[in-house]
């Protein structure tokens, strides 16, 4: 098992005994795209900040309901209002369900106006160029900035299924976390939190339950506890 894995598994120890109790009910099949336009509101208050989800099918929730994803679920708690622009399949050079890259959410996400921007690295890019990897990762990422100097930028390694990662998703979350530094992002180790645990995932082995992507959302947040995200 990887020491990352070994570190998260110390930050959902104290969530997993209850959220197992807590089981997860069948959900309904979503469409492999988010609907861009129908963001998910937090509650509370009424001018909450706002953030955009850039990222993969686990970002996007597939198999579970679009509140349910890890990424709904940390804006819930933050109170932020959120777009998910993560689409099935894509990364920053992989082609999603729909043949479009993270180029395509990015190019979604200028259009807005985020004050956060959740942008998660993914699996789906580990069998790629990591030399393409890069060049599409750091030039993103740099647009991003320049259209938003005071947004803050948030990263996250990529979310693994309950089987041994290998190294080159690894290499994937090393390049994306240069890139969002370098640009004055926070990037996230969430580690692999859904390691050894297949009663978190779906039948498939790779996407998150319900009670996996919220085991998903507590160690992100726990991670962006010690964090100032004051604007």
């Amino acid at each position: 098992m990887s020491t990352r894995s070994i570190r998260a598994a110390a930050v959902v120890a104290a969530t997993a005994a209850a959220l197992l109790l807590a089981g997860c009910s069948p959900a309904p099949i979503q469409r492999p795209v988010a609907a861009v336009g129908t963001p998910v509101a937090a509650a509370g208050d009424s001018t909450p900040s706002e953030v955009v989800a850039i990222g993969d099918s686990i970002a996007f929730g597939k198999g579970v309901r679009p509140d349910q994803a890890w990424p709904a679920l940390v804006a819930d708690a933050q109170n932020w209002h959120l777009t998910d622009l993560a689409v099935s399949g894509s990364g920053f050079v992989h082609k999603g369900w729909n043949g479009t890259t993270f180029r395509q959410q990015v190019d979604q996400a200028l259009r807005l106006r985020p004050d956060y921007i959740l942008i998660a690295a993914t699996r789906n890019d580990r069998d790629d160029d990591p030399a393409a990897v890069e060049r599409a990762c750091t030039q993103l990422l740099g647009e991003l900035r320049e259209a938003f100097p005071h947004a803050r930028i948030i990263g996250t390694t990529a979310i693994w299924g309950s089987d041994t990662p290998p190294a080159s998703v690894e290499r994937v979350d090393a390049i994306a976390e240069t890139a969002v530094t370098d640009v004055g992002g926070s990037f996230l180790d969430v580690g692999f939190p859904l390691v050894g645990h297949p009663e978190w995932l779906q039948p498939d082995g790779i996407h998150p339950n319900a009670l996996g992507q919220d085991v998903v959302a507590k160690v992100v947040e726990a991670k962006l506890a010690p964090l100032d995200l004051a604007l």
